[in-house]
């Protein structure tokens, strides 16, 4: 902490910043003064310059922060990648259907199927419908089989309801011979009970009123 001429402490930081825009400020006007001299001129002098204004600044300024606690990984999460190597993943967009295989410990796609490439769009009517979803299924099976994958790993991304065509591209896979095993993201039940204490309260104030407002008459 420094002090002010006022008396006023104010942090070493705040202070080493107002120092730097006065400096600029004094370097603008002296840059507009010396416009008119030649460019190799003006790029020594602004050389100079910038040194005159980094020359009082320390090198490191300590700053308060909190440090993120690191978490360490579980033992499922550190072993999973070897045990269950391939994982499932399926992207339905407005225009095409999408379904790769990847392997999660290189993070390399194996196998993949896309309702857009060249060998399936000729025969494909739509890249979109539900003949497109189980074509892809297909394919994708298919190409997993040549390659000795057989059992995967499919987790749904973050929105994503196992209904529709994803749950047509899934059940085509399943059908052609590749076992899949789905993880749902189940909700913490310490979180689903958080706000139970205070809709039984709420509820039991709602009953008293009613058998208030039902016996005063």
């Amino acid at each position: 902490m420094l002090m002010t001429s006022i008396g006023r402490k104010v942090p070493r930081t705040r202070m080493i910043t107002e120092k730097v825009k006065i400096r600029s400020l004094c370097i603008r006007k002296m840059i507009q003064k010396k416009a008119k001299g030649s460019r190799s001129q003006m790029l020594d002098y602004l050389k100079m310059l910038k040194m005159e204004v980094f020359r009082n600044i320390p090198d490191k300024v300590e700053v308060c922060s909190a440090e993120k606690k690191v978490r360490t990984p579980t033992f499922n999460q550190l072993t999973g990648p070897y045990h269950e190597p391939f994982c499932l993943d399926i992207y339905i967009s407005k225009a095409s259907v999408r379904a790769c295989i990847i392997h999660r410990a290189t993070s390399k796609v194996v196998a993949v199927a896309h309702s857009i490439s060249k060998d399936m769009k000729i025969d494909l009517g739509s890249t979109r419908n539900a003949s497109a979803c189980a074509a892809v299924g297909l394919i994708l099976a298919q190409r997993a089989l040549d390659d000795d994958i057989h059992d995967v790993i499919y987790t749904p991304r973050k929105g994503d309801k196992l209904e529709g065509k994803l749950q047509i591209v899934l059940e085509s896979i399943i059908d052609n011979g590749v076992n899949v095993k789905v993880n749902l993201n189940k909700e913490d039940p310490r979180k689903q009970c958080r706000y139970l204490p205070l809709k039984c309260i709420y509820l039991a104030v709602l009953i008293i009123y009613w058998l208030c407002f039902r016996f005063a008459f």
